[in-house]
């Protein structure tokens, strides 16, 4: 927690975007294709909230159509790749 209050100002573009500064960005953790969640407070202020990828929304984002392995599988497969590497 700062042990000021910091503020900080953008502008709004024509297409409705405004640039981070690199100190909220940097603090937030935003990068390039960041969602960030604007919330409504009870007292009429609004919240941001970054909303990192959480890993398990990778879930079945890339097919596989052969029988499941086992990570015991995956690992022999591993070392197999890297001893033909060398």
């Amino acid at each position: 927690m700062p042990s000021q209050a910091r503020s900080f100002e953008s502008t709004v573009t024509s297409k409705g975007q405004i640039t981070l500064p690199v100190f909220l960005r940097e603090r937030l953790g935003v990068k390039t294709g960041s969602k960030i969640l604007f919330e409504e407070t009870a007292n009429g202020a609004f919240q941001c909230t970054v909303k990192n990828t959480n890993v398990q929304s990778l879930k079945g984002c890339v097919s596989y159509q052969g029988a499941p392995i086992s990570i015991e599988q995956m690992n022999d497969a591993i070392m197999k790749r890297d001893l033909t590497d060398e």
